[in-house]
């Protein structure tokens, strides 16, 4: 009887792989822990197309449900379906309509304990990470830009849509055959093609923008990609929640209270929190409150509350010991005779200013290597002066390039009055800091404290030298190469993450954005992702500062001294506006070529390393 069974399944592999759509390419099985699929019923498969859309390869003669449920999550689909033995099928929707429990009754080959659909009959076993279907709208779907779509090893997107009618399609008709396939990604291509997908072809980048340059023929307003090249949309709410190698978020918190009649420290950590002893360095923000603390609680408050302690809790007072679950009261007061007001004041936020741009402040430092951190710090916020300090402003950001290698030559020659922050503002200000700010507030006069303070703290590593994954392309036509970009606009970092509650998950960043906390971070397997999001980076800022020099220059000769010093450094502000242009495009397409294969191999691979 098993050997017919398996003789069957391969009769129907056989019968099927016509079937399969050619073009569609494959991802391995998910390998990763992942929520378990929940059963959905019994359906009918005896239609063109089938009620699931993607047919696995997968060895259906030792097949079970594990199998095909690992493997549909690896290529990103909401439903797995199994039939006829041990026929694999995947999708964003089910076609297909549900029929009697009894009709799926054939044993699967890999473990005949379980049931795999029947003839013409799939078992279906739905992903419980997604958001509902009925949710999502064409509103849903974000632009990419424009892509690549000619990889000899299969389409970027895996799925045409032959019912649009290509004479009259729009972008929008596009989106509804994509959505109504439960595909998150969608693409247009060649003016009249419309594709959907899971996932994204592997050996597919971003592309220039001016590559997809084919109007729409339903609407010739709008652009429906090019020759090779798709305008490309993603819907994430079509996407898990928990995708393959999804990492739950781990919290980090520590409460603690001192007490002024003893000098013990009492702590008391939640049992689904983890503490390390390893702190490379924290960025606190403190508060003081007025109390008197009667036990350990998780906060302390202004009025009498109640708190029940984990029963992983523990008192640190010489020896440690472990108390069973505990409900503890904290009563808190404040002594006053009259109201005060008081003054205070707000550091800046606004060290070095540009144009629209402001930089965040560079940490304090007391020694050489506190300032090789700063100097990374100073580093790490070039590129997001460019993108975000606006014309005429960001020609200022080359001033501000050159005050971070200050801080660097600073670092280098060791002062011998010691090597400080205040030191190096002394010898090199920053241009336009905000002074801070200060405020009066009302507060009560005569207050006693009995607290010490309570702080929360973000995990930050330091990257005291920047070293970029991504490479800065070369061309001798154009004169550009390291050291040299187009215009002098160096390559945006993409480095290590240096957020620990980030990290795990996402353990690259691109730093574009004054504030690490904004930058886009990026898990180990997109880093050819990340690269291509910096050469765009790069593009965007060498037309809005090099191009917009060189078009400001050739209206206005007295323009010249406003630029003059951004020559000396870049030597290519005498270029016409046409010219310029055509540098900016060629190094951007010469950027995401280089950095087509970029893997980040031996980067990163512990928090704080580089």
């Amino acid at each position: 009887m098993a050997s017919f069974r398996l003789m069957a399944a391969a009769l129907a592999a056989t019968h099927m792989v016509g079937q399969v759509q050619a073009w569609t390419v494959e991802l391995p099985p998910c390998l990763s822990p992942f929520q378990p699929f929940v059963y959905s019923g019994c359906y009918d498969d005896n239609g063109s197309p089938h009620t699931l859309a993607f047919r696995s390869s997968l060895d259906q003669q030792n097949m079970t449900v594990e199998t095909c449920v690992a493997e549909c999550k690896g290529n990103g689909y909401r439903y797995a379906g199994l039939e006829y033995y041990g026929v694999c099928f995947c999708g964003g929707t089910v076609i297909g309509s549900p029929v009697d429990e009894s009709q799926c009754s054939y044993p699967c080959t890999g473990n005949n304990s379980q049931t795999c659909g029947g003839n013409n009959i799939i078992s279906i076993y739905q992903d419980p990470t997604y958001t509902p279907f009925e949710d999502v709208t064409l509103e849903d779907y974000a632009p990419l830009g424009c892509w690549t779509d000619d990889s000899p090893y299969g389409r970027a997107l895996g799925y045409p849509q032959d019912q649009v009618n290509s004479q009259t399609m729009t972008t929008s008709d596009c989106l509804k055959a994509c959505r109504d396939g439960g595909f998150p990604f969608a693409g247009t291509e060649y003016g009249g093609e419309c594709w959907c997908s899971a996932s994204i072809g592997n050996d597919t980048y971003a592309a220039p923008d001016f590559d997809c340059n084919m109007p729409c023929n339903g609407d010739s307003s709008e652009i429906c990609g090019g020759r090779s090249r798709l305008n490309l949309f993603v819907a994430k709410e079509l996407e898990s929640l928990e995708p393959c190698g999804y990492v739950p978020p781990v919290s980090s918190s520590t409460s603690s209270t001192v007490s002024t009649s003893t000098s013990s420290v009492v702590s008391s950590v939640s049992p689904s929190s983890t503490t390390s002893s390893s702190i490379i360095s924290s960025s606190t923000t403190s508060s003081t409150t007025s109390s008197i603390a009667s036990s350990t609680t998780s906060s302390t408050t202004s009025s009498t509350t109640s708190s029940t302690t984990s029963s992983k809790s523990s008192t640190t007072s010489c020896t440690t010991t472990t108390k069973p679950p505990t409900t503890t009261s904290s009563t808190s007061s404040t002594k006053t005779s009259s109201t005060c007001k008081a003054t205070v004041t707000v550091p800046s936020t606004c060290e070095y200013k540009c144009g629209n741009w402001c930089s965040s402040p560079l940490p304090d430092w007391k020694d050489v290597t506190g300032c090789k951190n700063g100097h990374g710090s100073c580093k790490l916020q070039v590129a997001s002066c460019f993108k975000s300090a606006g014309w005429p402003g960001s020609l200022n950001c080359f001033d501000f390039a050159d005050w971070c290698s200050d801080v660097h030559t600073y670092c280098s020659t060791a002062p011998a009055g010691g090597c400080s922050k205040g030191g190096f503002r002394a010898q090199k200000p920053p241009k336009n800091p905000q002074p801070p700010a200060t405020t009066v507030i009302t507060t009560a006069c005569g207050v006693t404290s009995t607290a010490a303070p309570t702080s929360t703290s973000t995990t930050q590593a330091p990257i005291p030298t920047p070293t970029n994954i991504c490479i800065q392309p070369t061309n001798k036509q154009w004169g550009y190469g390291p050291g040299n970009p187009a215009g002098g606009i160096e390559l945006p970092i993409v480095t290590c993450n240096d957020l620990a509650r980030d990290w795990t998950a996402n353990p690259f960043k691109l730093y574009a954005e004054p504030r690490s906390s904004d930058c886009k971070s990026y898990p180990r397997a997109s880093c050819t992702t990340a690269c291509a999001d910096a050469c765009r980076e790069q593009y965007d800022d060498c037309v809005g500062t090099y191009v917009k020099g060189c078009e400001k220059r050739r209206d206005d000769v007295s323009y010249f001294d406003f630029v003059k010093s951004v020559e000396k450094r870049t030597y290519s502000f005498q270029d016409s506006p046409s010219t310029a242009s055509s540098k900016c495009k060629a190094q951007y397409t010469d950027c995401l070529n280089i950095n087509r294969d970029s893997r980040g191999v031996g980067k990163c691979s512990k928090f704080g390393s580089q």
